[in-house]
């Protein structure tokens, strides 16, 4: 079992008590792939321990969908640990993000005992080390874990902290394998499908991408596991010179291989997981990839089906995104046509469109706006803190939001988005310039 501070083992047994001590259990999960996994997670132990549950999957935290659980033990994933007006429930967080509100739950936040939120330690995480300390036979749960983990980036660049902790005790029975970070049938597909890494001219460019194996000298139709390593070597020397040519953000190298761990129980390896569960989430079936670890075996086939007609989508959404695009200063804003969209498409024109060097915000209208910001690390080192700016200017407006540094999220009013934009442009500008020690707004 993975050690962690010994403050946080205290918390995290102090929890896994009240699980066991508990009969009926309300789980309030996000919907995007780490909220998905962490959702797994605490449905299966749940399950295992013979406990009674609901599982109820929210866009954000919302106080009064949460107080509707009563009596129940409540147990929030990932929506946040910023839970004012929650004072009279009795429940568990089960979150990595920033926050400011005082403790009113028991909150295993990692970043209460000293942890990186951003890059150690995701929901899926924490839901993990909570499950093995209820009953370390739930190590087997560890694909899940590594979905959440993927899904939250916080295996680019090398796994980090409790992550690294945990791949590291496990390593003899999952161990992983440096792999092309790409999936479908054949390579050609694999590179089709990409969208992080996203190649310009050959991610949703079906021909394009055909022709650029071909160039290699590759069979185009080649199953990606059954190239050869000289053959793999010149695809990733390939792919490698195109995001040099596109001049992407640093972390953008980083996802052309990637450590992969192969689940023969599941018929699937991690980055194949991890799409399974982002489309699901973002199509409004996040319940189908936790049925399907419970048990429901037909499910399989149709996240096949939904992650193939997502990424379609995706891919779409990024280039009718980019003829959007508009720099207002210190950010760069676009728009989608989707909600679940948002972030990917905020993530890929930050991470792999050179032009922009700035923060992406990806803003979809409805009888609101939904907001999804995106950054890189270059950007954050600069000083950048989307959580902050979005999160003081959608209160500013009457909204809400928040998340990490290089991630952020929120809601606001319809007809205030312009106001919003103002003061996230002030807001950046200004972290930035205080970086810098100088003024820049």
């Amino acid at each position: 079992m993975i050690a962690v501070a010994e403050n946080y083992e205290d918390e995290l047994k102090r929890a896994a008590r009240a699980i066991q001590e508990g009969s009926f259990f309300r789980i309030f999960s996000h919907y995007d792939a780490d909220g998905v996994a962490s959702a797994i997670i605490l449905s299966a132990t749940l399950k295992r321990l013979g406990k009674d549950f609901h599982l109820s999957f929210l866009r954000s935290m919302d106080n009064d969908v949460i107080r509707e659980g009563g009596d129940a033990t409540i147990i929030l994933s990932d929506l946040g640990s910023d839970v004012s007006g929650l004072e009279n429930i009795k429940g568990i967080i089960v979150d990595h993000h920033i926050f400011s509100s005082k403790n009113i739950l028991m909150n295993l936040n990692p970043r209460r005992f000293g942890y990186d939120g951003t890059k150690e330690a995701c929901s899926s995480t924490v839901a993990f080390l909570l499950s093995t300390r209820i009953d370390q036979t739930n190590e087997d749960l560890f694909p899940a874990f590594i979905g959440g983990v993927i899904g939250d980036k916080q295996n680019v660049g090398g796994f980090q902290g409790i992550n690294l902790g945990i791949v590291s005790s496990l390593r003899q029975r999952y161990p992983a394998v440096k792999e092309i970070s790409l999936v479908g049938k054949s390579i050609y597909e694999g590179i089709y499908l990409s969208i992080d890494p996203y190649f310009s001219g050959l991610s949703g460019n079906l021909e394009g991408a055909r022709f650029f194996v071909e160039g290699l000298g590759i069979d185009p139709d080649k199953p990606i596991l059954e190239l050869q390593t000289d053959e793999k070597e010149k695809v990733v020397e390939a792919l490698t010179l195109k995001l040099i040519e596109q001049d992407v953000a640093r972390e953008g190298y980083e996802t052309v291989v990637s450590d992969i761990f192969n689940f023969p129980e599941l018929g699937l390896s991690s980055n194949l997981l991890f799409e399974y569960l982002d489309a699901s989430g973002r199509n409004g079936r996040m319940g189908l990839p936790v049925s399907w670890f419970l048990g429901n075996k037909e499910a399989l086939e149709e996240m096949k089906s939904i992650f193939a007609k997502f990424r379609e989508e995706a891919l779409e959404q990024v280039e009718k995104s980019l003829n959007l695009l508009r720099d207002i200063g210190n950010v760069m804003v676009t728009y989608v046509d989707n909600p679940f969209l948002a972030g990917i498409t905020a993530s890929t024109i930050a991470i792999y469109v050179a032009r922009v060097k700035k923060p992406v915000i990806a803003m979809y209208r409805n009888k609101e706006y939904k907001i999804s910001g995106r950054a890189t690390k270059d950007l954050v080192a600069a000083g950048v803190d989307l959580s902050k700016a979005i999160g003081v200017a959608a209160r500013e407006v009457g909204g809400h939001g928040g998340g990490h540094d290089i991630a952020a999220g929120g809601e606001i009013p319809f007809g205030r988005e312009e106001e919003f934009l103002r003061i996230v442009n002030s807001v950046i500008g200004e972290q930035v310039g205080a970086a810098k020690g100088t003024s820049k707004v």
